[in-house]
């Protein structure tokens, strides 16, 4: 494990989510049950959201099971799921070893609980017997039993729930929807750090039952929370607002990146005396952390690519990823770079899809961690391809990052709807996805700019963009979109262009009137992080913004 999940004090951000799930817990004992789904690539801080919500989350009239699944062995499963309801129901009576044994907790437990107690002697025989299917079902069924002789409801929380699939149950994902569409005095809070396989299930496995459940879908930190954390994190040391800006643009706001590179830095900078960390405190951290070969970044990218490495694995999935890094994102142009039929790439891009380390939208493949990519290019590559010696190769990459750093200084002092303009040129028709919608993103050729105000200084810039029968009228609002924004840009004269889509760029995101209002009049709104996903598919740098979080 490369991270812990932090609880308590160390807990930053995701307050909302927290609210939220406490919110629904409560409501549990009013007889309202909403079950709860949490879904985000690894090293998003999903574990430690769960584990702050037990940390936070105190009623004696609620059982709160948490199990998180490790290993592809039914019988651990049973026990952890058993051992965490009986702690849970005993530490309300006396103090209990966290690591007591099952056959102690039972003892202990059937003095109060006989009913459950004999009901988990029953799933343990079946156990023994090699009834996995009957064990499993019956398992799931514990908690009513627990209402009935006690009168305490339960909230199950299964993290990595996707790998339920793994015990050798048949229809173990059939039979536990069965279970939660009859138990409703049992709330299940779901997690997996398995994009894609997490969606599989929901959609061809749990399809009718999901509907049932409130879906979470974790992000990493939008800008405003990521400059909060670096201050926080760097304290009592301080960081130059360019400097910090460099450093979300650099991570795209990922926790665990920034909880590792800025801890680092901070080391340095005490080592240093620094009272404001420098942009060679940040290099030598970088260069400790993602180029050396025991750095903690780079044992982790090694670790992604391990399936890939070793000697008897065939196939091109190494170069695609390195080919992408360096910018190949449509499938023609992957095959070009690698040598290979088209055929053999897909199978190969669907194998890098399921272990998570890269998305297709659209006609686009592209990275999910931007450090990745990063390290991919400017570490790997060249370590293994560089003849230089190995100081050089090391100055080469410490001159980098401070030539990044000095890129991000003159980043953030463009004027955003310039940028906007740029991206808007790049488009040719390509398709790609914003949520579960596909759009085409037109090839422009005319470009109008209806104002002369400065995004950075002004509140908003309307933009035409037009081009082969296609017209795109865009507003671009730096601040939070309210309803009132809508209603301008229906009015906004389209300058003589027929059936123009309308699109709002709302960089500080949209209030709820806005949302409502968008969609009833069909505007597409990007909010900063589809802005930026579009950024990074065409090869440009994220917009940066302090006040902005993400709309979608």
């Amino acid at each position: 494990m490369f991270s812990d999940p932090v609880v308590g004090e160390n807990f930053f951000g995701r307050q909302e989510i927290i609210d939220l799930i406490v919110k629904r817990a409560t409501a549990l004992k009013a007889g309202y049950r909403q079950n709860i789904a949490i879904i985000g690539h690894q090293q998003l801080g999903k574990t430690s959201v769960l584990r702050q919500f037990l940390h936070v989350f105190r009623d004696p009239d609620v059982l709160c099971i948490y199990v998180e699944i490790k290993f592809q062995e039914l019988d651990y499963f049973v026990d952890q799921f058993i051992r965490s309801l009986l702690f849970q129901y005993l530490s309300q009576k006396a103090q209990i070893d966290p690591i007591e044994s099952l056959p102690e907790l039972c003892r202990m437990a059937s003095e109060f609980i006989p009913k459950t107690v004999s009901r988990i002697e029953e799933i343990a025989n079946l156990l023994k017997q090699r009834h996995a299917a009957d064990a499993y079902s019956k398992l799931f069924g514990l908690t009513s039993v627990v209402k009935q002789e006690t009168g305490k409801s339960c909230i199950v929380i299964l993290d990595e729930f996707h790998r339920l699939g793994e015990f050798g149950v048949r229809s173990a994902f059939l039979d536990f929807g069965k279970r939660i569409m009859v138990q409703k005095d049992t709330m299940y809070l779901l997690s997996s750090s398995s994009f894609s396989a997490s969606k599989k299930i929901l959609a061809e496995k749990l399809s009718l039952l999901f509907g049932n459940f409130e879906r979470i879908y974790l992000e990493p930190f939008g800008f405003e929370t990521s400059f909060h954390f670096i201050m926080q994190k760097l304290a009592p040391v301080l960081i130059e607002p360019e400097h910090a800006d460099f450093l979300v643009g650099f991570t795209d706001g990922h926790p665990f990146f920034l909880e590792t590179i800025v801890s680092r830095a901070r080391e340095i900078a005490m080592t240093k005396n620094e009272a404001q960390i420098s942009g060679d405190s940040i290099a030598e951290a970088l260069q400790k952390l993602v180029y050396e070969s025991q750095g903690v970044l780079n044992q982790y990218f090694l670790t992604l690519l391990s399936p890939w490495t070793h000697l008897h694995v065939r196939g091109s999935q190494v170069r695609i990823l390195v080919e992408m890094a360096k910018g190949a994102n449509k499938l023609k142009e992957i095959c070009l770079a690698v040598n290979r039929n088209s055929r053999e790439v897909s199978q190969q891009l669907k194998e890098l899809m399921d272990h998570e380390l890269i998305l297709k939208t659209g006609v686009f493949y592209r990275f999910h961690n931007k450090i990745f990519k990063f390290w991919l290019r400017e570490v790997y590559e060249k370590k293994e391809l560089s003849l230089l010696a190995s100081t050089a190769k090391s100055q080469s990459f410490t001159s980098q990052v401070k030539q990044l750093l000095a890129d991000y200084a003159e980043l953030v002092k463009m004027d955003v709807g310039a940028r906007l303009v740029e991206l808007l040129r790049l488009f040719r028709n390509e398709i790609v996805e914003f949520g579960e919608k596909k759009r085409q993103l037109p090839h422009f050729t005319e470009f109008l700019s209806l104002d002369t105000e400065r995004i950075v200084d002004g509140p908003y810039r309307d933009i035409i963009a037009s081009g082969n029968g296609r017209c795109w009228v865009c507003r671009i609002v730096k601040e939070r979109a309210s309803e009132n924004d809508i209603l301008q840009l229906l009015t906004q004269d389209a300058h003589g262009k027929s059936s123009p889509t309308r699109v709002l760029v709302a960089l500080g995101g949209l209030d709820d009137n806005a949302k409502v209002l968008a969609k009833e009049k069909k505007i597409i709104a990007l909010g900063l992080s589809r802005v930026n996903m579009l950024m990074d598919l065409y090869g440009k740098e994220p917009i940066l913004s302090r006040r902005a979080e993400t709309a979608e």
